[in-house]
C-alpha cells in the first residue's frame, strides 16, 4: 500500500493560501486514494473470513 505523505502538506499548503477549490479538489482525491486502498485490502482476502472488531 503506497502512502504518500506530501499530499498532507500539499493539502496544508492550499489551506494556508486560501485556496478552497484546490483544497477541496485534493482533499476530495485523498479520500478517493484512501477509499480504493481498503477497497483492495478487503477485495484480497475474500477467499477467508475477515472478523471487524469495532470497539
Amino acid at each position: 500500500m503506497a502512502v504518500r505523505l506530501d499530499e498532507h502538506e500539499e493539502i496544508i499548503a492550499a489551506i494556508k493560501a486560501g485556496d478552497a477549490e484546490q483544497t477541496d479538489r485534493l482533499a476530495i482525491a485523498h479520500a478517493a486514494q484512501i477509499v480504493r486502498q481498503i477497497q483492495d485490502y478487503v477485495a484480497r482476502d475474500l477467499d477467508r473470513s475477515l472478523a471487524i472488531s469495532i470497539a
